[in-house]
């Protein structure tokens, strides 16, 4: 560990996908269903890899070579290795998990802290066993606080990687309807996310809790900071504007259910010492991307878009507020399939249905499989693709609407946008 750490310390970073190898970085050969990265070692040695980590012989290749480190397990040295320089680095890490908004939460508390210090944050999405260590291991030794997104589908992975990266800090976003099939339903979800509370528990780190949400008041661990009080929203056309201390703002986030984002950011900013003033430019300078909640104009129409991705919960919470926008418009709904639903999949699509239909919803398509062995109403649309979809919408003259469009990540909603 100590001889592969002083490699990294002197390396340009980690790489663990070979068609990306910078020289000087270090490749980790892991291995998947799919893949086996020690099939590309020449490759990444070839491209100026300062070091290897393998856990299998691969031929031609001297383990005597200065280069190579032949471990046990090449993932779990990476973690090792991250959980190591998280130690030798020593400072403030918040760790977030929940069901719906950790990457929007986290945006928006890396641009509060980032008013003080010197912040880091999970780059993308990398919050899975892979994506934390990797996470870990870009912080560097100038950053005074790193925010650790940390994302699961099963029991058990929260407090794996809150045993990696060693949180002082946590915060739970939600406990909604996502990965059913890994939790195996609702209440696994509340007891896979509140892992981050027992392991804060356990080593005497802070949660921030918002305690008018009962889930969260039951499972939160004894050392807790409750959100701000003193915090009030409006609606401002389609944005949400707040007000908070002597500061009132307008933000670029649409939605009642960002709510809990802001309260988020700004009770953290003020336990690090924000002032209100900085909290604020924070937060009306956001504007979101990557497909995330963005709410924009397109040719004629009016758009909102989040295809990066959904679950039930965060689906209901949009349609509910997206009903309430442009209502001088006519209205256009487009849904795509929700995932890793297991065998709640049916009945939480039809669900789904049904909640468009207690809206009040005419206009709405659906796109997807999981969408098409559900009862489906005549005055509704279902394609079973995206391109399916694609082809339908040239045949039409959409001009003039407000269009909603949320979905799985899997079916590249973001791609009808041409064609509309």
């Amino acid at each position: 560990m100590t001889s592969l750490y002083e490699c990294f310390n002197e390396s340009k970073g980690i790489c663990t996908d070979s068609r990306e190898m910078r020289s000087g970085q270090i490749f980790f050969a892991l291995k998947g269903d799919n893949f086996n990265g020690h099939h590309f070692v020449f490759e990444a040695l070839n491209n100026g890899a300062s070091a290897v980590v393998i856990d299998e012989l691969v031929d031609g290749v001297d383990i005597d070579d200065s280069r190579i480190f032949f471990v046990t397990n090449v993932l779990i040295h990476l973690q090792n290795i991250a959980t190591y320089h998280r130690k030798k680095w020593g400072k403030n890490i918040i760790s977030i998990t929940g069901s719906n908004g950790k990457t929007t939460v986290k945006e928006l508390i890396f641009k509060v802290l980032s008013q003080k210090y010197s912040t880091y944050a999970t780059p993308g999405n990398f919050n899975n066993h892979l994506g934390v260590p990797l996470t870990l291991l870009g912080i560097k030794s100038n950053h005074d606080i790193a925010i650790v997104e940390m994302g699961a589908s099963h029991l058990g992975e929260i407090r794996k990687l809150s045993e990696i990266s060693l949180p002082n800090y946590g915060y739970i976003t939600n406990f909604g309807l996502a990965h059913l099939e890994g939790f195996g339903g609702a209440e696994g979800v509340i007891k896979g996310k509140s892992e981050l509370y027992k392991y804060l528990e356990e080593t005497g780190g802070l949660s921030f809790v918002d305690l008018s949400d009962p889930v969260a008041e039951k499972n939160c661990n004894s050392s807790h900071v409750n959100f701000s009080s003193n915090i009030s929203f409006f609606q401002k056309s389609e944005y949400l504007g707040v007000a908070f201390g002597d500061e009132t703002i307008m933000t670029h986030l649409t939605g009642s259910y960002q709510q809990n984002n802001i309260k988020a950011a700004i009770t953290i900013g003020r336990h690090f010492n924000i002032e209100d003033n900085k909290i604020a430019y924070s937060l009306a300078n956001y504007i979101p991307d990557n497909n995330r909640g963005e709410l924009f104009h397109f040719k004629s129409n009016r758009i909102f878009l989040d295809a990066y991705n959904a679950n039930p919960s965060s689906m209901e919470a949009s349609l509910k507020n997206a009903v309430k926008l442009n209502q001088d418009l006519p209205h256009l709904y487009i849904a795509g399939g929700l995932l890793e639903l297991g065998e709640f999949s049916k009945e939480q699509h039809q669900k789904m249905i049904e909640v468009f239909i207690e809206l009040g919803i005419k206009n709405a398509w659906f796109i997807g499989e999981q969408f098409m062995d559900t009862s489906k109403p005549k005055i509704y649309k279902f394609f079973r693709d995206t391109f399916e979809a694609s082809q339908a919408i040239k045949t039409q003259e959409i001009e003039n609407h407000f269009i909603w469009i949320k979905g799985s990540r899997r079916f590249a909603l973001e791609t009808l946008l041409k064609d509309l």
